[in-house]
Protein backbone atom coordinates (compact mmCIF):
# COMPACT_ATOMS: atom_id res chain seq x y z
CA UNK A 1 0.00 0.00 0.00
CA UNK A 2 1.18 3.72 -0.66
CA UNK A 3 2.30 5.63 2.40
CA UNK A 4 3.10 8.81 3.33
CA UNK A 5 4.38 8.29 6.17
CA UNK A 6 4.31 12.17 7.88
CA UNK A 7 3.39 15.56 7.43
CA UNK A 8 6.84 16.76 6.44
CA UNK A 9 7.23 13.71 3.71
CA UNK A 10 3.65 15.11 2.36
CA UNK A 11 5.18 18.83 2.03
CA UNK A 12 8.02 17.44 0.52
CA UNK A 13 5.84 14.94 -1.95
CA UNK A 14 3.56 18.13 -3.12
CA UNK A 15 6.44 19.97 -3.24
CA UNK A 16 8.60 18.02 -5.82
CA UNK A 17 5.24 16.81 -7.56
CA UNK A 18 4.38 20.80 -8.13
CA UNK A 19 7.72 22.07 -8.26
CA UNK A 20 7.05 24.69 -5.36
CA UNK A 21 9.86 25.57 -2.95
CA UNK A 22 7.69 27.42 -0.91
CA UNK A 23 6.75 25.19 1.94
CA UNK A 24 4.44 27.60 3.66
CA UNK A 25 2.43 27.89 0.57
CA UNK A 26 1.97 23.88 0.69
CA UNK A 27 0.90 24.13 4.96
CA UNK A 28 -1.75 26.34 3.99
CA UNK A 29 -2.84 24.55 0.74
CA UNK A 30 -3.01 21.00 2.85
CA UNK A 31 -5.15 22.93 5.80
CA UNK A 32 -7.94 23.83 3.30
CA UNK A 33 -7.57 20.16 1.34
CA UNK A 34 -8.05 19.04 5.29
CA UNK A 35 -11.37 21.13 5.93
CA UNK A 36 -12.76 19.54 2.90
CA UNK A 37 -12.61 16.29 4.19
CA UNK A 38 -13.19 16.74 7.72
CA UNK A 39 -16.19 14.79 7.12
CA UNK A 40 -14.65 11.66 5.70
CA UNK A 41 -15.69 8.55 7.40
CA UNK A 42 -12.63 5.95 7.27
CA UNK A 43 -12.44 2.61 9.08
CA UNK A 44 -9.66 4.06 10.86
CA UNK A 45 -11.58 6.45 12.27
CA UNK A 46 -14.14 4.13 14.14
CA UNK A 47 -13.96 4.24 17.56
CA UNK A 48 -14.25 0.96 20.04
CA UNK A 49 -17.62 0.95 21.64
CA UNK A 50 -16.49 -1.84 24.07
CA UNK A 51 -13.59 0.27 25.54
CA UNK A 52 -14.74 2.25 28.47
CA UNK A 53 -14.10 5.74 27.58
CA UNK A 54 -17.01 4.94 24.55
CA UNK A 55 -19.52 4.02 27.46
CA UNK A 56 -21.71 7.09 28.12
CA UNK A 57 -23.16 7.14 31.72
CA UNK A 58 -26.72 8.21 31.84
CA UNK A 59 -27.19 11.25 34.25
CA UNK A 60 -29.97 12.53 36.55
CA UNK A 61 -32.67 13.31 33.33
CA UNK A 62 -31.23 10.30 31.24
CA UNK A 63 -29.00 12.27 28.95
CA UNK A 64 -25.53 11.43 28.17
CA UNK A 65 -23.17 13.86 26.76
CA UNK A 66 -21.76 14.14 23.62
CA UNK A 67 -17.79 12.83 22.68
CA UNK A 68 -16.05 15.36 21.92
CA UNK A 69 -14.01 13.70 19.41
CA UNK A 70 -17.29 12.57 18.04
CA UNK A 71 -18.09 13.10 14.46
CA UNK A 72 -20.46 10.81 13.09
CA UNK A 73 -22.75 8.76 14.99
CA UNK A 74 -23.22 5.15 14.05
CA UNK A 75 -25.03 3.14 16.52
CA UNK A 76 -25.60 3.14 20.46
CA UNK A 77 -26.64 0.10 22.02
CA UNK A 78 -27.20 -0.85 25.37
CA UNK A 79 -26.62 -4.08 26.52
CA UNK A 80 -29.16 -4.49 29.70
CA UNK A 81 -29.06 -3.02 33.26
CA UNK A 82 -25.75 -2.77 34.37
CA UNK A 83 -25.50 0.29 36.52
CA UNK A 84 -24.05 -1.65 39.88
CA UNK A 85 -23.55 1.54 42.08
CA UNK A 86 -23.45 5.56 42.99
CA UNK A 87 -22.21 7.36 46.30
CA UNK A 88 -21.24 10.88 47.04
CA UNK A 89 -17.89 12.61 47.02
CA UNK A 90 -15.30 14.44 45.66
CA UNK A 91 -11.52 15.18 44.38
CA UNK A 92 -8.89 17.59 43.22
CA UNK A 93 -8.03 18.81 39.90
CA UNK A 94 -5.33 16.72 38.17
CA UNK A 95 -5.05 13.93 40.73
CA UNK A 96 -6.16 10.39 39.77
CA UNK A 97 -8.37 9.54 43.38
CA UNK A 98 -11.49 10.20 44.65
CA UNK A 99 -12.46 10.13 48.01
CA UNK A 100 -16.27 9.17 48.90
CA UNK A 101 -18.80 11.36 52.10
CA UNK A 102 -21.46 8.83 51.20
CA UNK A 103 -20.76 4.92 50.62
CA UNK A 104 -22.95 3.00 47.61
CA UNK A 105 -25.01 0.30 49.12
CA UNK A 106 -23.58 -1.86 46.35
CA UNK A 107 -19.77 -2.85 46.72
CA UNK A 108 -17.36 -1.91 44.70
CA UNK A 109 -14.58 -3.63 42.40
CA UNK A 110 -11.59 -3.01 40.21
CA UNK A 111 -12.30 -2.44 36.64
CA UNK A 112 -15.64 -0.42 37.35
CA UNK A 113 -16.31 3.16 34.98
CA UNK A 114 -16.20 5.81 37.33
CA UNK A 115 -18.64 8.70 35.96
CA UNK A 116 -19.72 12.31 37.68
CA UNK A 117 -19.14 15.87 37.82
CA UNK A 118 -14.95 16.31 37.53
CA UNK A 119 -14.08 12.67 36.56
CA UNK A 120 -12.61 12.15 33.43
CA UNK A 121 -14.65 10.39 30.87
CA UNK A 122 -13.56 6.73 30.59
CA UNK A 123 -12.04 6.47 34.12
CA UNK A 124 -12.08 3.14 36.20
CA UNK A 125 -10.94 2.26 39.33
CA UNK A 126 -7.63 1.29 39.44
CA UNK A 127 -7.47 0.06 43.36
CA UNK A 128 -8.69 0.58 46.77
CA UNK A 129 -6.88 2.74 49.28
CA UNK A 130 -9.54 2.51 51.67
CA UNK A 131 -13.16 1.92 51.28
CA UNK A 132 -13.86 5.87 51.08
CA UNK A 133 -10.76 6.82 49.08
CA UNK A 134 -10.04 5.19 45.26
CA UNK A 135 -7.45 5.56 42.92
CA UNK A 136 -9.01 6.04 39.57
CA UNK A 137 -7.32 5.48 35.66
CA UNK A 138 -7.27 8.89 34.60
CA UNK A 139 -7.04 12.34 36.44
CA UNK A 140 -10.26 14.60 37.61
CA UNK A 141 -10.58 17.19 35.29
CA UNK A 142 -12.02 19.83 37.86
CA UNK A 143 -12.43 19.99 41.67
CA UNK A 144 -15.56 19.07 43.41
CA UNK A 145 -17.01 17.84 46.13
CA UNK A 146 -20.52 16.39 46.89
CA UNK A 147 -21.34 15.40 44.22
CA UNK A 148 -22.90 11.88 43.00
CA UNK A 149 -20.67 9.30 41.70
CA UNK A 150 -21.67 6.70 39.49
CA UNK A 151 -19.76 3.07 39.53
CA UNK A 152 -21.07 1.14 36.60
CA UNK A 153 -19.98 -2.59 34.94
CA UNK A 154 -17.74 -2.16 32.24
CA UNK A 155 -20.37 -2.69 29.50
CA UNK A 156 -18.23 -5.46 27.68
CA UNK A 157 -20.74 -8.23 28.84
CA UNK A 158 -24.50 -8.61 28.01
CA UNK A 159 -26.66 -8.23 30.94
CA UNK A 160 -28.68 -11.82 31.48
CA UNK A 161 -31.83 -10.29 31.72
CA UNK A 162 -31.82 -7.17 29.45
CA UNK A 163 -33.61 -5.63 27.87
CA UNK A 164 -31.19 -5.07 24.78
CA UNK A 165 -31.68 -1.92 22.86
CA UNK A 166 -30.56 -1.16 19.88
CA UNK A 167 -30.68 2.89 19.26
CA UNK A 168 -31.64 4.39 15.79
CA UNK A 169 -31.37 8.22 15.55
CA UNK A 170 -33.88 10.87 14.75
CA UNK A 171 -33.54 14.71 14.67
CA UNK A 172 -33.85 16.81 17.82
CA UNK A 173 -37.28 18.16 16.73
CA UNK A 174 -38.29 14.51 16.35
CA UNK A 175 -37.24 13.25 20.14
CA UNK A 176 -38.71 16.27 21.75
CA UNK A 177 -42.00 15.85 20.23
CA UNK A 178 -42.12 12.05 20.96
CA UNK A 179 -40.68 11.89 24.41
CA UNK A 180 -43.60 14.19 25.30
CA UNK A 181 -45.78 11.79 24.87
CA UNK A 182 -43.39 8.62 25.81
CA UNK A 183 -45.07 8.58 29.64
CA UNK A 184 -48.66 7.73 27.66
CA UNK A 185 -46.58 4.11 26.97
CA UNK A 186 -46.27 1.28 28.84
CA UNK A 187 -42.94 -0.75 29.73
CA UNK A 188 -42.21 -2.62 26.38
CA UNK A 189 -43.94 -6.03 26.72
CA UNK A 190 -43.99 -9.26 24.37
CA UNK A 191 -41.15 -8.29 22.63
CA UNK A 192 -38.20 -9.88 21.06
CA UNK A 193 -35.11 -9.97 22.93
CA UNK A 194 -33.72 -6.85 21.33
CA UNK A 195 -35.55 -3.89 20.83
CA UNK A 196 -35.24 -1.07 18.38
CA UNK A 197 -34.85 2.36 20.28
CA UNK A 198 -34.18 6.09 19.12
CA UNK A 199 -32.04 9.20 20.09
CA UNK A 200 -31.08 12.45 19.32
CA UNK A 201 -29.09 15.54 20.04
CA UNK A 202 -31.02 17.59 22.52
CA UNK A 203 -28.47 20.96 23.36
CA UNK A 204 -24.95 18.98 23.83
CA UNK A 205 -25.89 15.89 25.19
CA UNK A 206 -27.87 12.83 23.64
CA UNK A 207 -31.48 11.55 24.47
CA UNK A 208 -33.22 8.40 24.24
CA UNK A 209 -36.54 6.66 24.03
CA UNK A 210 -37.40 4.09 25.45
CA UNK A 211 -35.91 6.41 28.42
CA UNK A 212 -32.98 5.09 30.04
CA UNK A 213 -32.69 5.31 34.02
CA UNK A 214 -29.66 7.65 35.78
CA UNK A 215 -26.40 5.82 35.96
CA UNK A 216 -27.54 3.13 32.86
CA UNK A 217 -24.78 2.32 30.20
CA UNK A 218 -24.68 3.38 26.68
CA UNK A 219 -21.90 1.50 23.96
CA UNK A 220 -20.92 4.51 21.70
CA UNK A 221 -19.63 3.23 18.03
CA UNK A 222 -18.96 6.30 16.22
CA UNK A 223 -17.04 7.87 13.59
CA UNK A 224 -13.66 10.16 15.17
CA UNK A 225 -12.96 13.43 14.51
CA UNK A 226 -9.65 13.35 13.27
CA UNK A 227 -6.59 15.43 14.40
CA UNK A 228 -5.60 18.25 11.37
CA UNK A 229 -1.61 18.05 10.57
CA UNK A 230 -1.63 21.79 9.81
CA UNK A 231 -2.85 24.75 11.77
CA UNK A 232 -2.27 28.04 9.77
CA UNK A 233 -2.39 29.74 13.18
CA UNK A 234 0.50 27.68 14.66
CA UNK A 235 4.01 29.95 14.05
CA UNK A 236 5.55 26.28 13.15
CA UNK A 237 2.67 25.30 10.69
CA UNK A 238 2.18 21.72 12.38
CA UNK A 239 -0.31 20.73 14.44
CA UNK A 240 0.85 16.81 14.01
CA UNK A 241 2.84 14.90 12.11
CA UNK A 242 0.30 11.49 11.10
CA UNK A 243 -3.26 10.64 12.31
CA UNK A 244 -5.53 8.32 10.76
CA UNK A 245 -6.60 9.73 7.07
CA UNK A 246 -2.99 10.17 6.30
CA UNK A 247 -2.02 6.39 7.37
CA UNK A 248 -5.17 4.97 5.65
CA UNK A 249 -6.44 7.44 2.73
CA UNK A 250 -3.44 9.22 1.36
CA UNK A 251 -4.73 10.03 -1.81
CA UNK A 252 -7.21 11.77 -0.53
CA UNK A 253 -4.40 14.46 1.05
CA UNK A 254 -2.72 14.24 -2.46
CA UNK A 255 -5.43 15.17 -4.78
CA UNK A 256 -7.51 17.57 -1.87
CA UNK A 257 -4.13 19.15 -1.64
CA UNK A 258 -3.22 19.66 -5.43
CA UNK A 259 -6.78 20.66 -6.31
CA UNK A 260 -6.27 23.74 -3.60
CA UNK A 261 -2.98 24.60 -4.67
CA UNK A 262 -3.90 25.03 -8.26
CA UNK A 263 -6.80 26.93 -7.49
CA UNK A 264 -4.15 29.31 -5.12
CA UNK A 265 -1.98 29.26 -8.49
CA UNK A 266 -5.36 30.41 -10.35
CA UNK A 267 -5.09 27.16 -13.26
CA UNK A 268 -8.52 26.04 -13.28
CA UNK A 269 -8.00 23.25 -15.54
CA UNK A 270 -5.88 21.24 -13.24
CA UNK A 271 -7.89 21.96 -10.28
CA UNK A 272 -10.67 20.29 -12.18
CA UNK A 273 -8.35 17.66 -12.73
CA UNK A 274 -7.79 16.72 -9.18
CA UNK A 275 -10.63 17.64 -7.94
CA UNK A 276 -12.23 14.83 -10.18
CA UNK A 277 -9.15 12.83 -9.10
CA UNK A 278 -11.14 13.35 -5.53
CA UNK A 279 -14.64 13.20 -5.95
CA UNK A 280 -13.18 9.81 -7.39
CA UNK A 281 -11.35 8.40 -4.75
CA UNK A 282 -14.03 9.75 -1.67
CA UNK A 283 -16.91 7.99 -3.73
CA UNK A 284 -14.88 4.86 -3.62
CA UNK A 285 -14.86 5.41 -0.12
CA UNK A 286 -18.33 5.74 0.16
CA UNK A 287 -19.67 2.95 -2.01
CA UNK A 288 -17.53 0.53 0.22
CA UNK A 289 -19.37 2.71 3.38
CA UNK A 290 -23.05 2.07 1.44
CA UNK A 291 -22.12 -1.55 0.73
CA UNK A 292 -21.52 -2.22 4.01
CA UNK A 293 -18.05 -3.52 3.68
CA UNK A 294 -16.69 -0.58 5.82
CA UNK A 295 -19.40 -0.26 7.68
CA UNK A 296 -20.24 -3.39 8.82
CA UNK A 297 -23.85 -3.34 8.14
CA UNK A 298 -27.01 -3.39 6.46
CA UNK A 299 -28.98 -0.49 4.65
CA UNK A 300 -32.08 -1.86 5.72
CA UNK A 301 -34.41 1.38 6.15
CA UNK A 302 -36.36 -1.60 8.24
CA UNK A 303 -35.22 -3.29 11.65
CA UNK A 304 -33.57 -6.19 11.18
CA UNK A 305 -35.28 -7.68 14.21
CA UNK A 306 -38.58 -6.75 13.84
CA UNK A 307 -41.11 -4.48 11.43
CA UNK A 308 -40.47 -0.86 11.19
CA UNK A 309 -44.39 -0.10 13.33
CA UNK A 310 -43.71 -0.11 17.19
CA UNK A 311 -45.30 -2.77 18.37
CA UNK A 312 -43.33 -3.11 21.20
CA UNK A 313 -45.40 -0.44 23.15
CA UNK A 314 -49.61 -1.00 24.53
CA UNK A 315 -51.60 2.24 24.51
CA UNK A 316 -52.88 2.54 28.00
Amino acid sequence: MFVIPSADDLVTFIQDFTGSTNTAEIQKCIFMAELSMRNIELPALRCDPYDPVNIGVADQNGRIPIPGDMNKPILFFKQGSQFNASGTGGGTVGVSQITLSILPQQSLSVGMIVAGVGIATGATIVSFVSSYVINISAANTSTFSNEKIYFSTTGNASSQTGPWIVYDRIGDRDIITQSMIAQLYLQPVNVPAVIRGKFSEVGQKYEFLPYIAEGDLINMYYYKAWPLLFSPTDTSGVTVQNNAVLATWPEGYVYATLREYYIKRHNDQDAQVYQAKFNEAWQTVEDQNNLGKWSGGHTRLTSVWQPRQYRQYNIK
